[in-house]
């Protein structure tokens, strides 16, 4: 839904935190569009109207986000779960096939010591499948944080179990 801002986190655009109010957020969009808007810069030679421009149009489609309260909520489930797949320092590798298989989510799922669950969708099993494949058939993992506390394990796998 935000393919276009993934890249670039949208409070960052902002100058803004993730916990400030709308109000807030609305105080430094204001003060940016006063700074970047391109009738502000008008005859300051092309170059620099080009980048006041994009600057503008970035800090718009932030605003234009962050603003609407059912936008701005999906935009902090994607941006969490984005941060929940960077790249952090795995626990353990777990087998597919060791984990347990939960027919009406469609989803395996593995205990943490912490009490919590790594949870691996069968879309995500799938996507893996087609795209990391090494030259043996074997999957290079796919790395899940735990759903209660920060540790992350490698699910891997040769052959997917049958569902």
């Amino acid at each position: 839904m935000f393919a276009a801002s993934s890249e670039q986190d949208l409070y960052e655009v902002l100058g803004a935190s993730a916990t400030e109010s709308t109000e807030e957020l609305r105080h430094r969009y204001q003060q940016l569009v006063l700074k970047c808007h391109p009738d502000r810069l008008s005859g300051h030679g092309s170059c620099e109207e080009e980048v006041a421009l994009k600057r503008f149009l970035e800090v718009d489609a932030a605003w234009k986000i962050l603003s609407d309260e059912n936008k701005r909520k999906d935009y902090d489930l994607q941006r969490r779960a984005r941060d929940l797949k960077q790249d952090w320092p795995v626990d353990s590798t777990v087998f597919l096939e060791d984990m347990a298989w939960n027919s009406e989510e469609r989803s395996y799922t593995h205990c943490c010591r912490c009490g919590g669950a790594f949870v691996l969708d069968e879309e995500e099993v799938q996507e893996e499948e087609v795209q990391n494949q090494d030259g043996a058939g074997r999957s290079r993992g796919v790395i899940v944080c735990c759903d209660t506390c920060s540790l992350s394990v490698c699910v891997t796998w040769t052959h997917r179990p049958q569902s």
